[in-house]
């Protein structure tokens, strides 16, 4: 009887104490998601305040996961067709390293605290010998072979490549592969430029033209180093987005897919994507496509704010991809959680606070600085820190020139705010007490003699 009681005093122990737990750290997302409604940066222009505490406790995650990913040859080994595996490894470190070069510019206009460039140094030069690594570009070289890879289309993982050592020689005014970015910021000009239509494929017969604007973008930003000018290049590019390769009317379709090529719908995460980048190549275009985006795409609800990932007469509007990620009510996370960077690039200051009050109260942060649920968003075995890094990213991305965020109208807190606020601190405070509650009946049992 004696060693009975003692176990159901333990487990009321081990019970209380988890239930506890879990009501502390659902009341501090609650705290966190008060941060972030006091916030008078959360949407833009100057990065979001808690985004820098955040950086800080994802830096050292970050250095050892890329230094462990380089070290390893998974990356020869995974299918051709595991995007999760091969695309967002690369892709989250650029998006930390253009988190890190957003949080280090709006240090340098107002420098409080540590500088990012100085103690991110070990994650930065991880996450450019990443991304300059052949082994992690096995995927592409499966798709364009291993002599053509860097040399023919490929326009996906080429940006990615020019973006993200360009990004390391802008923050540290240097980069060990300085020479592979110059012949490749070079080649990749000169072969979109000479395009028939303006676009080249990611992959064999799958061209996305939101891509084709990143990278552009990409090479504008590796001009600053480079000293080179691609500026009237890209200005000439814009021919890709516009009249017959924009057959529906306004905005440029999410893909062109097979031979001859043949256009998709347009789709939301691939107006936010493009409007990351249109704005600092070609404003009148980007001011057209964010009017058509808002007016088309955007779920003016009291309850949840955001954006279509179909247009709303689509019939497949709740079928959700990897690209789109899932799809509640017709609003598209992917659009709608990059849609932060992409209001925050033409400064619409209002919609960038209402997704991303929404993004902070659903990722549940953490105490030590990590965001729980982008964590578990992500592939756990190829990119775990991809969703922490993306929201990063998005929630420091500045307007560009020319986009005055002082006239942006202010929108209405969504209720579903509320209403997850109020879920946070009355469940975490009522865990608490139910823990707290079962520790204390612990503590008085007495074991039976």
């Amino acid at each position: 009887m004696r060693s009975r009681g003692l176990a159901w005093r333990a487990f009321d122990l081990g019970f209380g104490g988890a239930l506890a737990l879990a009501g502390a750290l659902l009341a501090w997302s609650g705290v966190e998601s008060a941060i972030a409604w006091r916030d008078p940066q959360l949407g833009g222009p100057a990065p979001a305040g808690q985004a820098w505490r955040w950086h800080r406790a994802l830096t050292p995650a970050y250095e050892r996961w890329a230094r462990e990913r380089s070290a390893d040859a998974r990356a020869a080994r995974l299918p051709i067709d595991d995007i999760a595996g091969t695309e967002w490894p690369l892709f989250g470190s650029v998006y930390y390293l253009r988190a890190t070069e957003n949080l280090d510019r709006a240090w340098q206009r107002a420098p409080d605290g540590p500088r990012p460039r100085e103690y991110a140094r070990g994650a930065i030069d991880a996450c450019a010998d990443l991304l300059a690594d052949p082994v992690q570009a096995h995927w592409v070289m499966q798709h364009w072979g291993e002599r053509d890879y860097l040399d023919r289309e490929d326009v996906f993982y080429r940006m990615m490549l020019v973006d993200g050592l360009a990004t390391q020689w802008r923050l540290l005014g240097a980069s060990p592969h300085a020479e592979l970015l110059r012949a490749q910021v070079d080649a990749f000009a000169n072969e979109l430029s000479a395009s028939a239509d303006g676009l080249l494929a990611d992959y064999p017969s799958q061209t996305f033209p939101a891509d084709v604007a990143a990278a552009w973008h990409a090479i504008r930003r590796a001009d600053e180093v480079l000293g080179t000018d691609h500026r009237a290049a890209a200005d000439v590019a814009r021919r890709g987005f516009v009249d017959a390769m924009a057959p529906d009317g306004e905005l440029p379709p999410y893909a062109w897919f097979g031979d001859p090529p043949r256009p998709t719908p347009v789709r939301g995460s691939a107006n936010a994507w493009l409007l990351h980048h249109a704005p600092f190549l070609w404003p009148d275009l980007a001011r057209t496509w964010s009017r058509a985006n808002d007016r088309r795409y955007w779920v003016p609800s009291r309850w949840l704010g955001g954006y279509r990932e179909y247009d709303a007469r689509a019939s497949d509007m709740d079928s959700g991809d990897i690209d789109s990620g899932p799809i509640v009510a017709g609003i598209g996370t992917a659009a709608s959680a990059f849609g932060i960077g992409a209001a925050r690039s033409v400064g619409d200051t209002g919609r960038a606070r209402t997704l991303a009050l929404q993004a902070v109260a659903l990722s549940m942060p953490l105490p030590n600085g990590r965001l729980l649920l982008p964590r578990l968003a992500s592939d756990a075995t190829d990119a775990p820190l991809l969703g922490e890094a993306a929201l990063l990213y998005n929630l420091t991305q500045p307007p560009a020139p020319g986009f005055d965020a002082a006239t942006a109208p202010v929108e209405a807190t969504p209720r579903g705010f509320w209403l997850v606020l109020a879920l946070q601190m009355l469940g975490g405070l009522f865990l608490l007490r139910r823990g707290a509650l079962r520790i204390a009946r612990a503590t008085r049992r007495r074991a039976p003699v």
